[in-house]
């Protein structure tokens, strides 16, 4: 399956372009990066290209260019991999590609294979007035296979699909639907979501998305089932703790025994130490983020810059006053898309934060000998399932709300919500586009991966 996803600034700037009034078509291109796993294959939307007006040949129901105007791209492809989508309009709402539109496109993408080095699809997709697309792939040997889903991330998420037929939905959702319409809960089946962290607020967030419908997670944690951890993992029993089970396991296990249909996939590792689970996380629709560790939020962050995934970072802090009180309880929910601000930008870490974090896994020894230096690293929080429970639910109902808008005000209001449950207080803030030029720089880059770097024990892959 070929899955194009594009950014909801970038979708702007075509819909701009390609129906700017006069009537007449118009055309653009996309430069993707790439990623392929599994039978997935993702192209992702990394550079547009505008086409001039004044350099194309336009009319109500055709437009034609020269080659020569666009051969940058296709260097660019060429270089790195990247694919070609060739973008243009159509007037009429969900028409289809004509066979002015086929001549096109096997004229054109027999030039694309004839500078690439690779074998893998291009595309080609018309855009309509009110900015919906339909796509398709081109083979190398042009044959053209309909793209069944083509999705727009930014503060909503918008999911084109070729179809609906293949998302069955159960009568067990009956009161899911009831609330969110059959659309959604057949969208919510047909999506892939990523939960890095499975243990205090990751347990419940994953419990409902199950009991939601979502037809796939993925499950990452390399930690086992310790007797601290039973009063906040959903599912886990005292067994699975004397036997040390691992909690991607135990929470698997349970989702099975539910019985509701959701497929699992368990990663039993760190995602900065492997391969599989990062390509795994990055071919997900959606990504939750429950963990304490640095280094994965910054992992996260990455994935969804270069891979185009939507990020729910979960912050849960409960300080306990050591005399059976509590001082306060905070939790952060930080919604995250591509080119908006980063985690480090928003403050939810320090770059030193950072570097002591990689230091300690990385190399044990020199971290001692530095350990003065850093600040409460290895201090452990107090955590409580009614606590963990709240945050998760404000979590899993943010991503509700971008694939189904439901609150009053406009989701651009709410990428940072700050739950403080002492004063009984919510707030929410707008997050700006990021200042980091690497940040909007690598947008889509997809398998070349600029700054991802793997570590395992003192090997540097």
């Amino acid at each position: 399956m070929v899955h194009f996803k594009i950014t909801d600034k970038m979708c702007q700037e075509l819909k701009n372009h390609l129906h700017n009034g006069d009537g007449l078509e118009a055309l653009a291109f996309v430069v993707c990066g790439r990623l392929n796993h599994g039978n997935d294959n993702c192209l992702l939307a990394h550079e547009v290209f505008l086409m001039p007006y004044e350099k194309c040949s336009r009319d109500v129901d055709y437009v034609s260019w020269k080659t020569e105007h666009i051969e940058h791209l296709l260097e660019k492809a060429k270089d790195k991999g990247f694919a070609i989508v060739k973008v243009h309009s159509h007037f009429m709402l969900n028409s289809d590609f004509s066979e002015l539109d086929d001549i096109s496109d096997k004229a054109f993408f027999e030039a694309v294979y004839g500078w690439s080095n690779s074998d893998l699809p291009h595309a080609s997709i018309v855009m309509y007035p009110d900015g919906s697309m339909k796509g398709r792939t081109i083979e190398s040997d042009m044959s053209f296979t309909a793209m069944p889903k083509i999705t727009v991330v930014g503060d909503n998420i918008r999911s084109f699909l070729n179809s609906l037929q293949g998302a069955s939905v159960g009568k067990e959702f009956i009161r899911n639907q009831q609330a969110f319409g059959v659309k959604t809960t057949k969208i919510l089946r047909g999506l892939k979501v990523g939960v890095v962290g499975c243990s205090g607020t990751g347990s419940p967030v994953i419990e409902q998305l199950v009991r939601l419908g979502v037809g796939r997670i993925l499950l990452a944690d390399a930690d086992v089932i310790e007797h601290k951890n039973l009063n906040r993992i959903i599912g886990s029993t005292f067994a699975d703790a004397e036997a040390n089970s691992l909690k991607v396991e135990a929470i698997k296990n349970h989702i099975v025994r539910m019985g509701l249909g959701t497929k699992v996939d368990t990663f039993p590792n760190l995602i900065q130490e492997s391969r599989e689970t990062i390509d795994a996380l990055a071919s997900c629709d959606f990504i939750f983020g429950c963990v304490d560790s640095i280094e994965a939020r910054f992992y996260l962050n990455l994935i969804s810059t270069y891979y185009l995934v939507p990020l729910i970072d979960i912050g849960v802090k409960l300080v306990a006053d050591g005399k059976g009180g509590v001082d306060s309880i905070n939790g952060n929910i930080h919604y995250v898309t591509p080119g908006s601000e980063t985690l480090l930008e928003r403050g939810v870490f320090t770059q030193e934060q950072l570097n002591a974090e990689s230091l300690r896994r990385v190399s044990p020894q020199e971290y001692e000998k530095r350990k003065a230096y850093f600040d409460n690293l290895d201090v452990e929080s107090p955590a409580v399932i009614s606590v963990n429970m709240a945050f998760a639910a404000f979590a899993v109902n943010e991503m509700l709300a971008r694939f189904h808008p439901y609150r009053y005000s406009d989701n651009t209001k709410f990428s940072h919500t700050c739950i403080n449950l002492s004063d009984w207080d919510i707030n929410t803030e707008t997050v700006k586009e990021s200042k980091l030029k690497s940040a909007l720089r690598d947008i889509g880059i997809g398998n070349l991966e600029p700054e991802m770097e793997l570590y395992v024990g003192e090997t540097h892959i």
